[in-house]
């Protein structure tokens, strides 16, 4: 049994406390959060030893093998290099860093730890669901031939962090705390996705045509800093002769739904990878004589829980039978992608 400590008693650490109790490999032992009320909550609610307010408490204890940080990203890199410095393996929320500097020095630290294994969240809702099995398992047939534009969007509407759907997360909308509107925090999937569909090959080679869009919410968030993107477009070139148009929006005036068309030489996919989206994907090829065929396939994902597949890819990285799907230093490319966007925007 695998005792494990969480640092942070929000949303995504109650949606890992679901997921473990479902688990015969891992242990909660403790729980840490500022907030006391929240504790008591859930200490009861999911029968965890001991609570505390000081993170530190976890990393003193010998007992414990693991600490999952869900703490907003401004804490990551104090977090993280404390628990490595206290000897455990760390599984770290997405954003893994709220800059390069802080997420260089998180890795070089790392190095010098290597008995510590450290994986980030951004694999949940791609590298460990069905649809980018299927995905990459048509592209690595030779289906499409060669891949050379992928186009994404998921433009929506009072997807506002804070306000809708997170009413206690309002530090969503303030950039010192949370690094990032949508191209931020939802950028990391998209590009763990779909570049690794691709295996991880396409390096960046120039961003253009970067718009980021605020002002556009008349809502009083009840919070006098909102300073993150709304909205943003970016236009990629990749090597490999790949390019890559990229939309996404948590409000907007307009909607759009999540879906990602990769084209090929040979043929193209049509497809939106999120678990809870439709689970068909539809393929554009070719018959025998040549004449033009479009065909689906229904990826199977009636079993699958993206915040499960989490916890068990915890359990086998904990177990050693398992590399970690998002290692640091694959979560500085595409990291470092997404902060290129944000620079390009500001000249």
């Amino acid at each position: 049994m695998h005792k494990i400590g969480i640092v942070g008693a929000g949303m995504i650490a109650e949606k890992h406390l679901n997921s473990i109790k479902k688990s015969s490999k891992i242990e909660v032992k403790w729980l840490a959060d500022i907030d006391a009320t929240k504790l008591i909550k859930l200490k009861k609610e999911f029968t965890i030893e001991k609570i505390t307010e000081d993170y530190t408490n976890i990393l003193n204890d010998d007992e414990v093998s693991a600490v999952l940080i869900c703490t907003p990203p401004n804490l990551h890199k104090e977090m993280f290099i404390a628990s490595l410095e206290a000897g455990k393996h760390v599984f770290l929320e997405k954003p893994a860093a709220l800059n390069l500097e802080e997420l260089d020095e998180m890795i070089r630290i790392q190095r010098s730890y290597p008995q510590s294994i450290v994986c980030d969240c951004s694999a949940r809702h791609s590298r460990l669901q069905p649809k980018f099995v299927a995905v990459k398992k048509i592209i690595d047939s030779g289906l499409l031939g060669e891949v050379y534009y992928i186009h994404h969007n998921s433009v929506g509407r009072n997807g506002r962090p804070g306000i809708e759907y997170h009413p206690e997360a309002k530090w969503f909308l303030n950039k010192a705390i949370a690094g990032g509107g949508p191209l931020f925090d939802w950028g990391v999937y998209d590009l763990s996705f779909h570049l690794g569909v691709l295996d991880d090959k396409p390096e960046l080679q120039e961003v253009k045509d970067v718009m980021l869009k605020s002002g556009l919410d008349s809502f009083d968030p009840g919070k006098l800093i909102y300073d993150v993107e709304e909205m943003f477009t970016a236009s990629l070139t990749l090597t490999n002769g790949v390019r890559y148009f990229w939309e996404r929006a948590n409000h907007a005036n307009m909607e759009t739904p999540n879906e990602t068309r990769i084209y090929g030489t040979l043929g193209g996919l049509k497809f939106a990878f999120c678990s809870w989206d439709d689970p068909d994907i539809t393929i554009y090829d070719y018959d025998s004589e040549g004449k033009a065929r479009k065909t689906t396939q229904t990826v199977k994902m009636e079993n699958h829980s993206d915040d499960d597949a989490l916890i068990s890819h915890f359990e086998d990285l904990l177990d050693g039978i398992a590399e970690p799907a998002m290692p640091l230093t694959l979560v500085r490319k595409h990291l470092d992608i997404i902060w290129k966007c944000y620079k390009k925007a500001e000249n």
